[in-house]
């Protein structure tokens, strides 16, 4: 009877173990999934907190990025969601303008929440339902992306950089 039990708490102890890990490495998973204006409207509404991440087409920073985000994914757990803006029509009015303009329903709803986005890949800091932070850009060679604030068009010459796992991962 004792051989019984003492078999039994070893293969308990080893089921619960397992499934702890198997709860670890879950926590190791980069997750994006990617959403729509209205979804990201209603995620701003409910106060959630999350990084979302803004691409379009051709853009080849953002594709860089992405290439680098799919090679070094497998250490790092983070959900991220993703805003394609392709088809938002961002224009600058006036040539030098540091702000954009969209004739575009969701484009129009977008800027009214990110007036000083710029530049893709973008990817926001959401507090609470508020944008509160930007990594902007991609540098290939460094695998980091320019740090900035919200209420203002990035300055690149004074904005910090920061890895994009570190930032993510914040």
């Amino acid at each position: 009877m004792k051989k019984i039990k003492k078999k039994l708490i070893v293969c308990l102890t080893a089921v619960f173990l397992c499934m702890g890990l198997s709860a670890c490495a879950s926590d190791h998973t980069y997750e994006q999934i990617d959403i729509t204006m209205d979804e990201l409207e209603q995620k701003l509404g409910d106060k959630e907190s999350f990084k979302l991440l803004i691409e379009r087409d051709n853009c080849p920073f953002c594709e860089q990025l992405n290439e680098y985000i799919q090679e070094t994914k497998a250490d790092h757990g983070v959900t991220v969601y993703r805003l394609d803006v392709t088809d938002f029509d961002f224009k600058r009015e006036n040539e030098g303008d540091t702000t954009l303009v969209s004739e575009n329903e969701n484009g129009k709803k977008f800027l009214e929440e990110f007036p000083y986005f710029l530049y893709t890949p973008t990817i926001y800091t959401i507090t609470d339902g508020v944008p509160e932070q930007a990594a902007i850009g991609y540098n290939g060679e460094e695998q980091s992306m320019s740090l900035w604030d919200v209420d203002s068009t990035i300055d690149w010459d004074k904005a910090d950089t920061i890895g994009v796992w570190e930032y993510l991962e914040e």
